[in-house]
């Protein structure tokens, strides 16, 4: 996936959310300096947790597209890496997912609300 086709991410707005106090100030109090401490940590684990596997995800969908332009291809090969290919995307779903949990727990009452409906937008058809 190229990063001129990424759209915000939830953790982007999520953090948005959090931080400003403006915007959100009628709907969650402004979340404590800790509070903002442990999800940027959390955020960062993720980034590294998420990166290997990111990495062959790219060079995997590479060797795949590379593959399927040759003459002597066989489908037994493609199969065999487009199986790697989704190795690497589940370990990444599952991290995140993981994530998304983890980052609900430190929240508030009032914040989770929000959150929860970020969470739930990502399934609406776009």
């Amino acid at each position: 996936m190229e990063a001129r086709h990424i759209k915000p991410t939830l953790i982007s707005i999520i953090l948005l959310m959090l931080c400003s106090t403006t915007l959100y100030a009628d709907q969650k109090s402004d979340p404590a300096k800790s509070q903002k401490e442990t999800i940027g940590h959390m955020h960062h684990k993720l980034h590294d947790a998420q990166a290997p596997y990111k990495a062959k995800e790219v060079q995997t969908l590479k060797e795949l597209n590379e593959m399927t332009i040759r003459e002597d291809v066989k489908i037994e090969d493609v199969n065999g890496k487009i199986d790697e290919l989704m190795a690497a995307k589940n370990h990444i779903m599952r991290l995140r997912y993981e994530h998304l949990i983890e980052m609900r727990v430190i929240l508030t009452e009032d914040q989770k609300v929000g959150y929860d409906k970020s969470v739930l937008k990502r399934s609406e058809i776009k």
